[in-house]
């Protein structure tokens, strides 16, 4: 009599047990992203190409702006592709295909230009110390491009200059990571990664040789580097170099991606598709073995029960 009170006790705890092996499982396996400051602190407004390493284009600044006017414009002597960086100073950082990057003043008066070995198409990008660093391609025969990332110090020196295998994608912007790596593509097909000192960390095969690519790297708050290359594919890559995943995508030539705050990476395509890719949900997860046998373990005590009644 006293095991047949104590039962309905013991089938409780069979079912706390049960729910929560089941709900620590699910949560270890289907938990949603963890949430990521879509503008990581920083001492420059506008530090990069779109604001961020996460490119969100997100800025904790502005004005609402009524009626517009023109503060000032500055000439350069070649057209401007390159997207204006933001310094802690207020100092604007923009390249032109005159072959020079400008560090322009506030006021709309020029700071200093550094010259490179061409166009600077590429979107400066200043690392926490104040280092600008972009990109320029140079025509040297026989090889039909010599292309180099530049460092260069806030004053307007050169720091370093890191050369590549072949031609770095002119049109492809900097990151920098919270370490201070800087990560950059190349038409020779890969995503390289920079230390502070220029020398280099690693690179990853993204891509073939040659083929037209302008995408600019992505980085997560992991650390994890989200880049297009040339074999349609959008890759994440570790921190390390080591490939997390890559996803099927049709050819990106101009299309940089940007990570939402829930982790969802946008990618547009020369097909006309932006792309949203994220975590699988929805899928029931499997129940784990130890659930398996507890509710075994229930069915024959909810038996013995209810023959003993």
């Amino acid at each position: 009599m006293k095991r047949v009170m104590k039962s309905p006790k013991i089938v409780f705890a069979l079912l706390c047990l049960i729910l929560i092996n089941f709900v620590q499982y699910s949560s270890t396996t289907y938990s949603s992203s963890t949430a990521m400051d879509p503008n990581p602190p920083t001492n420059h407004p506008w530090p990069m190409f779109h604001g961020n390493p996460r490119h969100t284009g997100l800025s904790p600044y502005g004005e609402n702006i009524d009626k517009p006017v023109l503060k000032w414009k500055f000439k350069t002597d070649g057209e401007i592709y390159s997207s204006p960086a933001i310094g802690s100073d207020g100092t604007i950082y923009v390249g032109s295909n005159d072959g020079y990057l400008y560090a322009i003043n506030p006021d709309g008066t020029l700071k200093w230009k550094f010259e490179t070995d061409d166009e600077v198409c590429s979107s400066p990008a200043i690392g926490s110390d104040g280092t600008i660093y972009v990109c320029s391609s140079k025509i040297v025969f026989p090889s039909p491009y010599r292309d180099y990332l530049y460092a260069i110090n806030p004053d307007g020196t050169l720091k370093w200059k890191f050369e590549t295998d072949d031609d770095m994608a002119e049109f492809s912007s900097p990151a920098i990571g919270s370490d201070g790596t800087i990560y950059v593509g190349s038409i020779d097909g890969y995503l390289y990664a920079i230390n502070p000192d220029g020398t280099l960390k690693w690179k990853f095969e993204t891509g073939y040789r040659g083929t037209w690519t302008s995408t600019s790297p992505a980085i997560g708050s992991d650390g994890t580097v989200y880049y297009v290359g040339s074999k349609d594919f959008l890759y994440a890559i570790n921190s390390d170099g080591t490939l997390k995943w890559k996803f099927s995508i049709y050819y990106t030539e101009y299309s940089s991606p940007a990570i939402d705050s829930d982790g969802t990476i946008y990618v547009g395509s020369n097909d006309g598709y932006l792309y949203a890719i994220g975590k699988s949900r929805g899928k029931t997860p499997d129940v784990n073995a130890s659930c398996i046998i507890l509710v075994i373990a229930l069915v024959i005590l909810l038996k013995r029960v209810k023959t003993k009644n």
